[in-house]
């Protein structure tokens, strides 16, 4: 009587146990399709013009590509990166170092093909000539690695200089 009983705590435990394995398993799968959909992280593009000495107007637009929604975490209320440049290469601008950011963990939600829009007016010293202009993201993507968009643009020169 009592092998019956061990018996069918040990079926019973089997089915259990073997349930659970298997919702896991579906759990996982789940997670790894989501991220496979999700994998391609949120683009940038800038532009910029120089309506007049020692002036630069930036536009930088985030998208998200994805046909979904995507949760972005942002180490710090920054969500781009701007480095202004000259002929040379040498740095004229950069956003960071000219600006403040609350040193607070933010997460934002892009939803589907969602495009988000920042205007920057840069002061530049008088005497350069500022001529390509650097915009990278800032963002780490929930269920995938961590990386870096960059987009360069020559800046237009409004005054034909």
């Amino acid at each position: 009587m009592k092998w019956i009983s061990r018996l069918s705590c040990l079926v019973l435990f089997t089915i259990v146990f073997t349930g659970c394995a298997q919702q896991e398993k579906n759990s996982q799968n789940k997670q790894t399709a989501q991220d496979e959909v999700t994998s391609q992280p949120i683009t940038i593009a800038v532009s910029a013009e120089q309506p007049e000495s020692g002036i630069v107007e930036a536009i930088v637009l985030l998208k998200n590509p994805n046909k979904q929604d995507v949760t972005v975490t942002f180490p710090t209320s920054q969500r781009f990166e701007l480095i202004v440049k000259d002929e040379t290469g040498k740095m004229l601008y950069t956003f960071s170092q000219e600006q403040v950011f609350t040193q607070v963990i933010e997460k934002e939600t892009f939803k589907a093909l969602e495009s988000k829009r920042y205007e920057v007016r840069i002061e530049l010293p008088q005497s350069s000539r500022a001529d390509q202009i650097e915009a990278s993201t800032i963002r780490q993507v929930e269920g995938t690695p961590e990386s870096v968009m960059t987009d360069r643009q020559k800046i237009d020169n409004e005054k034909g200089e």
